[in-house]
């Protein structure tokens, strides 16, 4: 549990004097829930409410002249240009009381698809909506990354934890392994590569190496007709006797 925010009450003061309060480091905060009859409205330094918001945690504690609470931060209302704090929305929890939070995402370790396959990790998302009880409400959800290879991704619908309830769509992206052409022309390559493996190299003669160790293949023999049969003459003379 972090530290205890300190809430002062603030009074029905003008616009002037809210922006007068804001530039001595004091946010207009509304604080309201169960065990609290009506909404209050507070000021709180913005030190504090800045440091509570970056620890990453959800639960926070506020001291104030009504009592402690545990607290969530509903909203956090920045200016768009300065990104300073405007105002703060607090919904105080109570025992057993089920609350819908936004929870960051942090992912662990190198996908298998980046390592050996050439690909790039892609991260859509880097919080989720959750619901849960007070108690079982995590600082983040760790996801771990190390299985993924080319073309996987992970939605909303694949996170599964105990005592939590995913409530961002099923089919939001959060991540993915997407192919670069690195990976592209390695597939490529293996893809040519493997036919000519796969068939047998035909046996060529070696060409004896000519003059000046230039190799040239010598020209293909020529079969020559047989020479035609011997006619057998008669003896001009006949035999004598």
């Amino acid at each position: 549990m972090s530290e205890k925010l300190v809430a002062q009450l603030k009074s029905f003061d003008s616009k002037r004097a809210i922006k007068a309060k804001r530039k001595t480091g004091l946010i207009p905060v509304n604080l309201y829930g169960p065990g609290i009859e009506n909404s209050h409205s507070y000021y709180m330094n913005e030190i504090d409410l800045n440091r509570a918001i970056k620890s990453g945690k959800k639960i926070h504690e506020i001291t104030s002249e009504i009592g402690d609470f545990n607290v969530v931060m509903k909203e956090v209302q920045r200016h768009p240009v300065s990104w300073k704090l405007v105002h703060v929305d607090l919904l105080s929890l109570a025992q057993g009381m089920k609350v819908t939070v936004t929870v960051p995402v942090r992912y662990e370790g190198v996908p298998f698809g980046v390592k050996n396959m050439g690909g790039v990790f892609i991260i859509n998302s880097r919080d989720i909506r959750i619901e849960a009880l007070a108690e079982h409400i995590p600082n983040e959800i760790i996801v771990d990354v190390e299985q993924l290879k080319l073309k996987d991704t992970i939605h909303a619908s694949d996170i599964v934890r105990e005592n939590i309830k995913v409530v961002s769509p099923g089919g939001m992206l959060l991540s993915r392994v997407g192919i670069t052409r690195a990976a592209v022309s390695a597939g490529a390559e293996v893809a040519e590569v493997a036919p000519v493996a796969a068939a047998p190299a035909a046996a060529q003669p070696k060409a004896a190496p000519g003059a000046g160790g230039a190799s040239k293949s010598a020209p293909a023999a020529v079969a020559k007709p047989a020479p035609p049969a011997a006619t057998v003459k008669p003896s001009a003379k006949p035999a004598r006797k």
